[in-house]
């Protein structure tokens, strides 16, 4: 565009073409049945699972990629088993269509780690976990007593690596798939109501200031509930809760995700949810 030539603002109103939730977030307490709902959305749909979580999908069929590939891996072989299929998947994007992160508070847990590390390879943290504490010495590994958390850094410093790690993934999930579905776990918080009694609201089980950095990111948030042998999401904002709400008009009010018939069998829906 020359210099001289002038911009051309738009006239028409754009239309909306997509109603799909790219970022959905499905919070529950454990033991909802979150991971057979989600394996059953591999099984129907073209997704896979980045299952961080140790033993979370041992009994349920899906196509996954799980971080703890068995009862004796440690948290340091899960972070780098996470870093190789992230890496596979990034090689591959666009492989799939739904890519489903579980769980959200594991992440969390690699941010730790991952912060640590880009922390030592920063200007600012070049002698941090060195011998002798100068940036010539030979790095602490993870594995050695010596070694660090970025998050014992004096007055909170560290958390802000540990966030820019966990906020950096979700950039990489973006590459990877159109559609990203996030489970996440419940953490029950006390509001104040007009300062005469305290209500019960909800949060995401992430750490301080993450989890409201994470919430503003995502398209719709919803809670698992249970009612019989039927499962619902529901997107309903109640009190002072940042674990539901839609940016997507179709996400409202509580949507059938799952039912289990008398022989215990699941019927899911995720239909409902992506048309």
């Amino acid at each position: 565009m020359s210099k001289t030539q002038e911009m051309e603002l738009p006239e028409e109103i754009t239309k909306v073409t997509n109603t799909n939730p790219r970022d959905l977030v499905l919070i529950s307490i454990p033991k909802m049945g979150k991971g057979t709902i989600l394996g059953a959305l591999t099984r129907e749909k073209n997704a896979i699972v980045l299952d961080l979580e140790k033993g979370g999908y041992d009994y349920i069929p899906a196509r996954k990629l799980s971080t703890y590939t068995d009862d004796l891996t440690t948290k340091w072989e899960s972070f780098q088993n996470y870093i190789k299929f992230r890496n596979a998947l990034l090689d591959q994007k666009g492989k799939y269509d739904y890519l489903i992160i579980d769980g959200l508070s594991d992440l969390d847990d690699l941010s730790e780690l991952g912060g640590t590390l880009a922390y030592m390879n920063s200007v600012q943290g070049k002698k941090f976990n060195r011998v002798g504490g100068t940036e010539t010495g030979r790095k602490y590994e993870p594995t050695e007593p010596e070694f660090k958390s970025v998050i014992t850094l004096p007055e909170g410093y560290g958390y802000r690596h540990s966030r820019d790690w966990f906020m950096q993934q979700i950039d990489f999930f973006r590459q990877i798939a159109p559609y990203r579905i996030y489970a996440a776990h419940i953490t029950d918080k006390y509001i104040k109501d007009n300062g005469k009694e305290e209500v019960t609201g909800s949060e995401i089980a992430l750490t301080g200031q993450l989890k409201r950095i994470f919430a503003s990111k995502v398209t719709a948030m919803a809670k698992l509930v249970a009612d019989d042998k039927k499962r619902y999401l529901n997107f309903d904002v109640l009190n002072d809760s940042i674990v539901a709400g839609s940016r997507a008009p179709q996400l409202r009010g509580r949507i059938l995700i799952s039912k289990q018939d008398s022989e215990g069998n699941t019927t899911t829906f995720w239909d409902n949810i992506y048309k």
